[in-house]
């Protein structure tokens, strides 16, 4: 996941823009998102929180809100995208980045020391799942890499080693075959890790071919 949360570098240096919270009676078009959450309440109040496209050449359009006083927040838009929230980097520590799908209806997030997806759009809700399997994949290759250290025999840890790797691929391979091609999985098709074979890679590269030119300037969050 280390790849996935990158520091974006220097955020004065990008587009910054004001999340939206209007909308007539306050309800959502067919097309709008809201993102909406909590960070621990108090510590965090009057800071800002950026949610930063994941894909897309610099500078990126970024949203931002201020966290209030009882830790909430709240993002609002129209623009389909995966993005992830981060705090500006005064207050960054110890606070998970998460990865979103800016996906129409309302998702809801806890951002913490463990951040995660509590309910929301069906996007969102595979991200959380998709997360969780990772933090699982990469906490057994920990586990690995510790037994190398303290000797355990070879054909232990590489029976275990292969059992993970067999095992990911295939909750990989299954997650993105059946949800189909959209936003989340075609993300996460370009990040492909465990043991899948070259034929289910070329399905896998078939099925969420992706005709976006992320080469051009990518739209805002908002109207």
């Amino acid at each position: 996941m280390k790849k996935l949360f990158i520091v974006v570098a220097a955020l004065t240096g990008l587009s910054v823009l004001t999340a939206c919270h209007g909308g007539r009676n306050g309800r959502l078009a067919e097309d709008e998102f809201v993102i909406e959450g909590t960070l621990p309440a108090e510590r965090y109040e009057g800071a800002w929180l950026y949610m930063v496209p994941m894909r897309g050449p610099e500078p990126k359009p970024v949203d931002s809100v201020a966290v209030a006083r009882d830790g909430s927040f709240r993002f609002r838009g129209n623009v389909e995208q995966v993005a992830v929230l981060r705090l500006d980097w005064h207050v960054r520590y110890g606070i998970q980045e998460l990865l979103v799908v800016t996906e129409p209806g309302v998702t809801r997030v806890r951002l913490d020391s463990i951040s995660s997806c509590v309910e929301g759009t069906p996007q969102n809700m595979l991200l959380q799942q998709w997360k969780e399997q990772q933090q699982n994949f990469f906490a057994t290759r920990a586990r690995i890499i510790k037994m190398k250290q303290e000797g355990v025999s070879e054909d232990i840890w590489k029976a275990i080693q292969d059992t993970c790797a067999i095992n990911q691929g295939e909750f990989v391979y299954n997650l993105l075959k059946s949800n189909g091609a959209n936003t989340a999985t075609r993300f996460i098709g370009t990040m492909l890790n465990g043991r899948i074979d070259s034929t289910r890679r070329a399905e896998l590269k078939e099925l969420l071919v992706d005709t976006t030119d992320y080469t051009r300037p990518q739209p805002g969050f908002r109207r």
